[in-house]
């Protein structure tokens, strides 16, 4: 009895030292980089290719964040064009211990979502902005070792919230599951990736669920988040006094694309307007242009170009450029210090050209 007892607590130790560790999936070193392309999708999940995005990621630092030692990673987003020199203006956070990942909650990528809902005015006295910030911490959100369909609660709350003058109760709760193991084919080869369902589920009276927001993630090991797919959505929450509306959704794919060089020198050919960055933003964000090179009997000419600032209500914030202007890149910063969180749009005039984009401040 006595060798049997030994040997299975031998085969147990083995088995826990065996055990697949977090840190197995998250790189070793600094200075790793990963390479991304975010394709927005539309409420029926279809790609709108002409929003796609670029954003690299790099492993910067380990340090201590909020009460665990992070690995930092630095990130940035924004057109092909620019992102291999645009600065990193933002960081995530990821941790490991055990046979858990854990990953400092943000608004970030929800901020848009959260304003709107806010300047919506679809409850009274009540901010989600406000709400949603109070949550930021470190949850467990990888459990690499959870039963596969099982799914694990990371945050659970409960809160009234008044709508229409009468007090609905509300609940609020993010979690995990652990989905099948999935290989995957990327740009940079096959991976074996452990493969996760993250869910934020809003409910109103214990048994209405008004929303639900998926977030699909493969993990591959030594490279941490190789894929990552969160659907769009169309919404119609019959309960409260809002119509309904859609939610764009975000592929996020390993690319090869961002591999050019910027010629500094060239003259561009076409307009564009690029996406402000950071977004969202506190107080400030850069927007740059290009305007293209017209020719009218036989000399280059300038164009009067109009860059405006809105809010949500169409009325005219700032302008920040109204001037002649000759072919080339252009780069503008827009300083919001005296502004409220909300949505803004700047808009982009020189001749017949008119773009518009939305950008977040967030405080």
């Amino acid at each position: 009895m006595k060798k049997i007892f030994t040997v299975f607590f031998l085969f147990f130790l083995f088995g826990i030292s065996n055990a697949q560790q977090a840190s197995d999936y998250f790189p070793s070193q600094t200075g790793f980089e990963w390479k991304f392309k975010e394709i927005p999708l539309d409420s029926a999940n279809n790609p709108i290719p002409s929003l796609a995005e670029f954003r690299i990621d790099s492993f910067a630092s380990v340090a201590n964040y909020e009460g665990k030692l992070a690995n930092i990673v630095a990130t940035k987003t924004g057109p092909l064009i620019f992102i291999q020199f645009q600065p990193y203006l933002d960081s995530l956070f990821y941790n490991t211990e055990g046979t858990d990942g854990y990953e400092y909650f943000s608004i970030r990528n929800i901020a848009g979502f959260l304003i709107s809902l806010d300047s919506a005015g679809i409850v009274d006295n009540f901010s989600f902005v406000d709400f949603f910030t109070s949550l930021q911490d470190w949850y467990s959100t990888y459990r690499f070792t959870s039963n596969v369909n099982s799914e694990y609660t990371l945050l659970e709350i409960d809160t009234t919230i008044t709508v229409n003058s009468s007090n609905v109760p509300f609940t609020f709760k993010y979690s995990g599951t652990r989905l099948n193991d999935e290989t995957i084919q990327t740009v940079l080869g096959t991976f074996d990736c452990k493969k996760f369902l993250l869910q934020w589920n809003i409910t109103a009276y214990s048994f209405f669920n008004l929303l639900t927001l998926n977030d699909t993630i493969w993990i591959a090991p030594d490279n941490w988040i190789v894929q990552d797919i969160i659907p769009g959505q169309y919404v119609d929450i019959s309960i409260l006094p809002v119509p309904p509306f859609s939610i764009i959704g975000l592929e996020t794919k390993l690319t090869d694309e961002i591999v050019s060089v910027f010629d500094e020198g060239s003259i561009p050919s076409n307009f564009s307007l690029e996406q402000n960055y950071p977004n969202p933003f506190n107080p400030s964000t850069r927007i740059r242009f290009t305007i293209p090179s017209v020719i009218a009997s036989g000399t280059k000419q300038s164009q009067h170009v109009m860059l405006k600032v809105y809010d949500v209500l169409g009325n005219e914030v700032t302008t920040l450029v109204n001037e002649e202007k000759s072919a080339g890149r252009y780069e503008i910063q827009f300083s919001a210090a005296n502004l409220p969180s909300s949505i803004y749009f700047y808009k982009l005039q020189a001749g017949s050209y008119t773009e518009t984009k939305k950008m977040i401040l967030l405080r």
